[in-house]
C-alpha cells in the first residue's frame, strides 16, 4: 500500500510537472469519454431500456396495410372485427388518432382553463399497457359499457391543475360542455400516447361505421406463449377475410404488428445508431491522440528512465510507476468526462425539441456511470499495454547512448506515432464526410418549397366543445366566423383564415372519396376543413378557379378546393372544375362537394414528403371541426398582433385558452429531427478534426525537435529555408494523405448506412467527398506549417550544439 501511495504521489508530481501533456491528454479523454457517455445514455434510454410497462415486450402496435403496402390507422369496424376474431391477443384497445375525440381540447375545472391532449380509449387500454393508477382507479367495466363521463389524468396534469390532491371526490373537469368525474391518476412518465394528459372512455362518442375512415390507432398485448410471427399469421388471415367480405368497403388487405418500443422509436433508431457509430469514431480519435502524446512523453523521458535504470531501478518497477501514472490520467479524464456527459445530455435534450422519442426517460443514470467507469478502465488498460510494450522493447541503457548522440527516439516509435496520426486523419475524414452529407441534405431540404410562405404570419390554436350535436356545431361555426371577422380589421393584418389541421404538424385525417358519386371511381386523400381566407393567409396560390365564397354559409351549395397534385392524379388531362367529390366517410356528411378551385401543392406531412393529395372543404359548410388553427398574415412583425388576437378571443369567450406560434416556427420545427442529427454529427466531426490536427501538429513538432541537429547540419551545408520547410511539411502531409486515402475508402463503405438520413444527395456525393478532403488537407497543411516555419529559423551553430 505504501508503494501505491508513493507511485500516486510520483505520478501526480510528474503530471503537474508536464502541464501541457496532462491538460491535452485529460481534455482528449474527457471529450471522448463524455461524448460517449452522453450518447450511451440516450441510446440506452431510447433503444435498449424496456418501456415502463410490465412485460413490455408483449405490447405491440397494430396497423392496417393497404394493397400498396401503406401502413394506416384503423377504421373502427375493422378494429371491432380483429378484436372478435383473433386468437393471439390477450387484450386489444383502440385510442383516438385523427377523429374528433382526440388531442388538443379545452379543459375547464382545474386551476385555469387549458388546452391539453385528451384521448378517447377503449375499455382494455390500461390493461394492454399494464398500468395501475397511483391514485384512484381506471374505468370500470360498466363505465366503459355505458360510456360514463369519467376521466383518468396524467401525473403532471394532476399536479398542475388539481394541486396533487389525493382525494378525488368531487374532482371534475368540463370537456366539450360535459362534466367528467376524475377517477384516477396515472404514475409519472405514463403519458402514452405522446404527451397525453386526459383519457376518457371511447364509448362516450358515437361508433363509426366506415372502414375507410382511418381515425383509430390500436395497441394490443400478446398472449404469453404467442410469438410475433404467430400473431402476424393470425392477423394476416383476418385481414384477408375482411377484404374478401367487404371488397372496396375496406382498403385494408392485411395488418401489421410492430413491437411498441420499435414503433415509438420509429425513424430515430437509424439516426441514433449512426450517431452512436460517430461517437465511437470520436472516442478512437481521442484515444489515439492520447496514445500519441503518451509515446511522445515516453520518448522524451528515455534519458530519465535510463538514468533510473542505471541507479538500480528494475524494468518492472518503472513499468509500475508509469502504469500508475496512466491510470491516474484515465481516471481524471473519465471523471471530467462524467461531468461533461451531464452537461451534454442536458444540452442535447434542449436541442432535441421533440425529435427524440422517450426523451423524458433520458438521464445519466447508474448504467451510464458504470459504462463510463468501464470505458475509463479500458482506456487505462490500453495505455498500460502501450507502456509495458515500450519498457519491454529494448535495453533502457540505450537511452543514454542515444542522448549522447543527440537522438531521442528509434524507428519503431516514429512509425507507430505516424500510424496513429494516419488513423486519426482517416477516422476524422469519415466523420467529416458524414457531417458534410447531412449538411448538404439539410440545405437541400431548405430549398424545398413547402407550398406556403412561412414568413410574416402567426398561428393561434384554440378548441371549442366537440360534439355531434348539430346545434353545438353551429355554435362553434358561428364563434369561428365571428372571430375571423374581428381579426380582419386589426391594424397590420393582411389576411386571416383557419384550418382544422395545419401543415407540418403531424395532424389531420385522410380517407377514401368518391368522384362524381361513382362507387367505381374512388380516390384517397387528406381531408381538411378550411375557411375562404386560409389560402391567402398561408400564401398558397390559386392555380385554377377560385376558393370558397366568403359569404357561402351552410345553406350554400357545398364546395371543395383540391390540391394540384390531386387534380393531376385523379383528373389527368381534364378540368376538375365543376366535378364532384363525396367524402362522407370522414364526417358523415354525404352531400356532394363541387370542385370550385385548384390550389398549389402543400407538403402536409414533412418537407421530405411528396406534395400532398388534399381535399379542402368549407369549414363553415362542414362545421364538425371543434379545433381550429387561425392563421393571420401581417404587414410587419406578426408577434405584435398576439395581444390583439388574444383579446378578440376573450371578447367572445373568456374561458377559451389559446396558444400561439409563428408560422416560421412551425416550419422550422419540422426540421428539428434532421437538425438534431446534423448538429450532433457536426460537433463530433469538429472535435475529431481538432484532436487529429493536434496529433499531427505534435508529431511534426516532435520531428522538428528530434531532427534539430540534422537541420542545423543541412543549413550549415547551404540548405535554404524553403528546403527545410519542404522537408518538414512533406513528412506531415505524407501522413495526412495516407490517412485521407484510408478515410475515403472507409467513408465510401460506411456512408451507405446513412442513406435513410439523407435527402436530395447520394451517400457517395462526389462534391461532398472532394470538399471534405480539401478542407482536411488545408487544415493539415496549417498544422504542419507552424512547426515547419519554426524549423526554418533554426540557427546552425545552436543546432550543432543541440542535445
Amino acid at each position: 500500500m505504501n508503494r501505491l501511495w508513493q507511485d500516486l504521489r510520483y505520478a501526480t508530481r510528474n503530471l503537474l510537472g508536464r502541464p501541457a501533456f496532462a491538460l491535452a491528454s485529460i481534455l482528449s479523454l474527457a471529450l471522448g469519454v463524455g461524448a460517449c457517455a452522453a450518447i450511451f445514455s440516450i441510446v440506452d434510454a431510447v433503444l435498449v431500456h424496456p418501456l415502463p410497462y410490465p412485460d413490455s415486450v408483449r405490447v405491440v402496435q397494430l396497423k392496417e396495410i393497404s394493397a400498396k403496402g401503406t401502413r394506416m390507422p384503423f377504421g373502427e369496424p375493422n378494429f371491432v372485427d380483429v378484436r372478435a376474431r383473433n386468437h393471439s391477443l390477450e387484450a386489444i384497445a383502440e385510442y383516438s388518432g385523427g377523429s374528433a375525440a382526440t388531442m388538443m381540447t379545452t379543459i375547464i375545472g382545474g386551476s385555469e382553463p387549458v388546452r391539453a391532449p385528451v384521448y378517447a380509449v377503449s375499455g382494455e387500454f390500461f390493461r394492454v399497457l399494464g398500468v395501475a393508477p397511483v391514485v384512484g382507479r381506471t374505468f370500470l367495466p360498466e363505465e366503459v359499457k355505458s360510456g360514463a363521463p369519467v376521466a383518468v389524468v396524467s401525473y403532471g396534469f394532476w399536479q398542475r391543475q388539481l394541486s396533487g390532491k389525493t382525494d378525488l371526490a368531487g374532482a371534475t373537469l368540463r370537456i366539450d360542455n360535459q362534466s367528467l368525474a376524475v377517477v384516477g391518476v396515472l404514475p409519472p412518465n405514463q403519458d402514452y400516447p405522446k404527451t397525453a394528459d386526459v383519457w376518457v372512455p371511447r364509448e362516450m362518442f358515437p361508433p363509426e361505421t366506415e372502414r375507410t375512415a382511418h381515425n383509430w390507432n390500436v395497441i394490443a398485448r400478446l398472449r404469453p406463449a404467442v410469438t410475433l410471427a404467430a400473431a402476424r399469421a393470425d392477423l394476416s388471415a383476418i385481414g384477408k377475410q375482411l377484404k374478401q367480405e367487404n371488397g372496396e368497403g375496406t382498403n385494408a388487405s392485411d395488418f401489421a404488428i410492430i413491437p411498441l418500443q420499435e414503433f415509438l422509436v420509429g425513424n430515430a433508431r437509424q439516426a441514433l445508431l449512426v450517431i452512436l457509430a460517430a461517437v465511437g469514431f470520436l472516442l478512437l480519435v481521442a484515444g489515439t491522440n492520447v496514445v500519441n502524446l503518451l509515446l511522445a512523453q515516453m520518448t522524451a523521458r528515455q534519458k530519465e528512465f535510463a538514468v533510473r535504470a542505471a541507479l538500480g531501478a528494475g524494468r518492472l518497477r518503472l513499468a509500475q510507476q508509469f502504469l500508475t501514472e496512466n491510470l491516474l490520467l484515465a481516471l481524471i479524464g473519465g471523471a471530467f468526462g462524467v461531468l461533461l456527459s451531464f452537461w451534454g445530455v442536458g444540452l442535447i435534450l434542449k436541442l432535441n425539441q421533440g425529435s427524440l422519442p422517450r426523451a423524458n426517460e433520458i438521464s445519466v443514470n447508474a448504467r451510464a456511470l458504470i459504462f463510463t467507469l468501464a470505458l475509463s478502465a479500458l482506456i487505462a488498460i490500453v495505455l498500460g499495454v502501450v507502456s509495458v510494450l515500450h519498457f519491454a522493447g529494448r535495453p533502457l541503457q540505450d537511452g543514454l547512448k542515444e542522448a549522447a548522440r543527440g537522438q531521442t527516439t528509434h524507428g519503431a516509435g516514429k512509425r507507430l506515432r505516424g500510424l496513429l496520426v494516419v488513423a486519426q486523419v482517416a477516422l476524422t475524414l469519415i466523420l467529416l464526410v458524414g457531417a458534410g452529407l447531412l449538411g448538404k441534405s439539410f440545405v437541400q431540404l431548405l430549398r424545398v418549397d413547402p407550398g406556403f410562405r412561412p414568413e410574416s404570419a402567426v398561428v393561434m390554436n384554440l378548441s371549442l366543445p366537440s360534439s355531434d350535436d348539430k346545434n353545438q356545431q353551429k355554435r362553434n361555426a358561428l364563434f369561428y366566423q365571428q372571430l375571423l371577422e374581428r381579426l380582419r380589421p386589426l391594424p397590420g393584418v393582411v389576411a386571416v383564415g383557419g384550418i382544422n389541421a395545419l401543415p407540418l404538424t403531424d395532424t389531420g385525417a385522410d380517407g377514401r372519396f368518391l368522384i362524381d358519386n361513382d362507387p367505381t371511381h374512388t380516390g384517397y386523400a387528406d381531408y381538411r376543413r378550411a375557411s375562404s381566407g386560409y389560402f391567402a393567409a398561408m400564401g398558397i396560390p390559386v392555380m385554377r378557379g377560385r376558393v370558397f365564397d366568403a359569404t357561402g354559409g351552410p345553406n350554400a351549395p357545398p364546395a371543395a378546393v383540391i390540391s394540384q397534385a390531386l387534380a393531376q392524379k385523379y383528373f389527368p388531362g381534364a378540368d376538375p372544375i365543376g366535378r364532384t367529390i363525396q367524402f362522407g366517410n370522414m364526417d358523415g356528411d354525404r352531400r356532394l362537394l363541387e370542385i370550385v378551385g385548384v390550389v398549389g401543392n402543400v407538403r402536409e406531412g414533412g418537407l421530405d414528403d411528396a406534395p400532398a393529395l388534399t381535399v379542402y372543404a368549407n369549414a363553415f359548410q362542414r362545421p364538425q371541426s371543434y379545433s381550429l388553427s387561425v392563421v393571420v398574415r401581417a404587414q410587419g412583425d406578426p408577434g405584435t398582433l398576439i395581444p390583439s388576437m388574444r383579446q378578440a378571443v376573450r371578447s367572445l369567450n373568456p374561458e377559451t385558452p389559446t396558444t400561439f406560434r409563428t408560422l416560421t416556427n412551425v416550419y422550422l420545427s419540422s426540421l428539428d429531427a434532421r437538425r438534431f442529427s446534423l448538429v450532433i454529427f457536426g460537433v463530433f466531426a469538429s472535435v475529431a478534426l481538432s484532436l487529429a490536427m493536434l496529433g499531427l501538429y505534435s508529431v511534426v513538432s516532435y520531428t522538428v525537435a528530434q531532427r534539430t541537429r540534422e537541420i542545423g547540419i543541412r543549413r550549415a551545408l547551404g540548405a535554404q529555408g524553403r528546403d527545410v520547410l519542404g522537408l518538414v511539411v512533406r513528412r506531415g502531409m505524407t501522413l495526412t494523405l495516407c490517412g485521407v486515402a484510408f478515410g475515403l475508402a472507409g467513408s465510401f463503405a460506411l456512408t451507405r448506412l446513412m442513406t435513410s438520413l439523407l435527402f436530395g444527395v447520394t451517400a457517395h456525393d462526389p462534391a461532398t467527398f472532394a470538399g471534405v478532403t480539401l478542407l482536411l488537407a488545408n487544415v493539415a497543411l496549417i498544422a504542419c506549417l507552424v512547426p515547419a516555419r519554426r524549423a526554418t529559423k533554426v540557427d546552425p551553430l545552436v543546432a550543432l550544439r543541440y542535445e
